[in-house]
């Protein structure tokens, strides 16, 4: 992982998020986090005065209530949910500028904004569809979009070290070579 990332707990060990190591940091410095009981894996932060073993993972004090409701379609959601790869050409970027959101069946046409409707496109291919449904600009999706899992979509982006390092949490299993 080239990126120090750490895995953020809510107080009862629920996952809430994956959070940069100087967010981390602050945060374990105002006192708002600890390490998980029984947890060990960290990070060596070289810093002026030593060096800084920064747990993988933290764990809120205090618990928060987390409301279900707001995992909507967003922009970033849908980008996230997409792997930021537009779902007609295949065209992956992280771009922001270059990847867009696009409705499967424009609004014009009866289409809503849900998370079944709702796919990231490039630039080139959503201003080729247009206002148009997929029969009439004769193109097709590389994958049927859906609702996704809440918790799938706190942890995209994991690669296979973070996997290893959070397991305890997202339930993978790991052989030793």
């Amino acid at each position: 992982m080239s990126e120090k990332k750490v895995l953020l707990l809510n107080a009862s060990e629920e996952i809430l998020k994956v959070i940069d190591w100087k967010k981390a940091v602050k945060l374990l410095l105002t006192g708002k986090v600890k390490r998980p009981y029984g947890y060990a894996e960290t990070y060596e932060i070289v810093t002026t005065s030593g060096v800084y073993e920064l747990p993988a993972a933290v764990m809120l004090i205090e618990y928060i209530h987390v409301k279900r409701n707001e995992f909507q379609p967003s922009r970033t959601n849908i980008l996230r949910r997409d792997d930021w790869t537009c779902q007609y050409c295949g065209k992956r970027s992280k771009d922001k500028s270059i990847m867009t959101v696009d409705h499967v069946k424009p609004k014009s046409k009866g289409g809503d904004s849900g998370w079944t409707n709702l796919v990231c496109a490039c630039s080139k291919c959503n201003q080729r569809k247009g206002n148009k449904s997929l029969k009439e600009c004769n193109m097709q999706l590389t994958r049927k979009p859906k609702r996704p899992n809440i918790y799938a979509m706190k942890l995209i982006g994991i690669d296979e070290n973070g996997k290893q390092l959070w397991s305890r949490w997202i339930g993978y299993t790991f052989e030793s070579d």
